[in-house]
């Protein structure tokens, strides 16, 4: 586990591309734009040198994930007290490993040790149960729009 870096941006926007449909991934540029406004939030797992996968967030003082801090790094504020997960991905023939929840696990423990107020995020129906077992709490269905798609709310509070 590491945070990203710029040579990383190709893998990162191929695994982006295959994990998520069109309407709902980040291109490259605003992967890029992540990872410059908040290194910290952004990290990769590596094996043998290849990225597996990767999680991604910003900062908010806002409990709730909008729909613009998909579109825009920007909007991160580097006194939030909570952390806006914006994408877990892991490339499809590494998943069943359990590196979704490392990934989610190590994102969590910097939120925690950083002091931070949470951790949010959204997904959609049929991820709840996973980040529920995550230790995430479902705070009903979400106002994002996003892609076009039906979202959930998921918190962690600390």
């Amino acid at each position: 586990m590491r945070m990203a870096n710029l040579n990383d941006l190709n893998r990162l926007a191929e695994i982006e591309t295959v994990c998520f449909p069109p309407e709902e991934s980040a291109n490259a540029e605003k992967i890029k734009g992540r990872m410059q406004k908040f290194p910290k939030g952004f990290l990769v797992l590596t094996r043998d040198d290849r990225i597996l996968g990767f999680i991604n967030s910003i900062r908010s003082e806002s409990a709730v994930l909008t729909d613009d801090m998909f579109e825009d790094a920007g909007v991160h504020d580097e006194n939030g007290g909570y952390l806006m997960v914006l994408s877990l991905a892991v490339s499809p023939e590494f998943r069943g490993n359990g590196y979704g929840k490392l990934l989610l696990r190590h994102l969590t423990e910097y939120a925690r040790n950083a002091r931070l107020k949470g951790v949010t995020l959204t997904c959609k129906p049929e991820l709840v149960k996973f980040y529920e077992k995550a230790g995430f709490r479902n705070q009903g269905k979400s106002d994002s729009v996003h892609g076009g798609f039906e979202w959930y709310e998921m918190r962690m509070t600390f």
